[in-house]
């Protein structure tokens, strides 16, 4: 057996590297919940999940609650409808769409916000919670991405992909950026929800394994948040036991050893 296993240094090296990669995860989740959370955003609000083609009889793009057209001089794009008021919207799958990808965008944009609350909660809370809300925000999207071509067979898309266009058809049109972009999202965020939970399980079990009572280091050097002491020996005290008129004597155990080999030399005088 490899006694320097056990030695303290060599056990607290391998926990301070431990927690340096820990956080180095952690810090990547939460970079990356941030930019899906703009990316979530910007898919909900730009008007280019379908769109015109070269081979599409009319010209515009749609999003999940705007529909644009280009105006008399085919210059600038005049787009219309509003997430804000549901009867502008054009189709009921649309609608249900806006809400779903609205949702989807709102968690992030609460997870993002629970990026403070690693400050003054528990962390392993904090991860359980942003896993949670990044399980539905996946959801959300992915009900959305489904939904959508619902809505295909309205006489504003055929005007712009052509009678061809029906449900899950798109006629002459084509998918844009926005639309791939809101379905990469969806494993985007059920990856970070598996991260999450992973990184609570570790953190769990960091905190189970840690001890009251210890030495702490500085988190900005990377080092852990505790470390256990070594075990200071207990110096043997002298303890005065009463004599019987020849003067006190003392406890044979609490002489050092020095004296104690001695006296077990010279023996017991009567």
């Amino acid at each position: 057996m490899d006694v320097n296993r056990f030695n303290p240094e060599t056990a607290k090296a391998y926990h301070f590297r431990y927690m340096r990669e820990y956080r180095a995860v952690a810090v990547v989740w939460a970079l990356l919940s941030i930019i899906w959370c703009i990316l979530n955003v910007v898919s909900f609000v730009q008007p280019q999940w379908i769109g015109d083609t070269q081979e599409s009889p009319g010209y515009g793009h749609m999003g999940v609650f705007q529909y644009c057209y280009p105006d008399s001089n085919k210059e600038n794009y005049v787009c219309s409808g509003s997430f804000t008021d549901f009867d502008t919207i054009l189709t009921d799958a649309f609608r249900a769409c806006t809400f779903f990808v609205g949702v989807s965008a709102l968690l992030m944009l609460f997870v993002v916000a629970a990026l403070l609350l690693f400050f003054c909660f528990k962390k392993t809370a904090v991860f359980i919670f942003s896993g949670i809300l990044q399980i539905f925000s996946a959801l959300f999207m992915f009900l959305a991405c489904v939904i959508y071509p619902v809505g295909w067979n309205h006489r504003e898309v055929k005007l712009i992909c052509g009678d061809g266009a029906n449900e899950y058809r798109l006629g002459d049109c084509s998918i844009r950026w926005a639309y791939i972009l809101a379905i990469l999202g969806i494993f985007d965020a059920a990856v970070l929800a598996v991260l999450a939970f992973f990184l609570a399980a570790k953190r769990a079990k960091i905190e189970i394994y840690s001890t009251p009572g210890t030495m702490s280091k500085s988190e900005l050097n990377g080092y852990s948040e505790t470390m256990s002491k070594r075990s200071i020996p207990i110096q043997p005290q002298v303890v005065a036991v009463p004599g019987d008129g020849e003067g006190d004597r003392y406890s044979e155990y609490s002489h050092p050893a020095s004296q104690r080999g001695g006296r077990s030399n010279q023996g017991f005088q009567l």
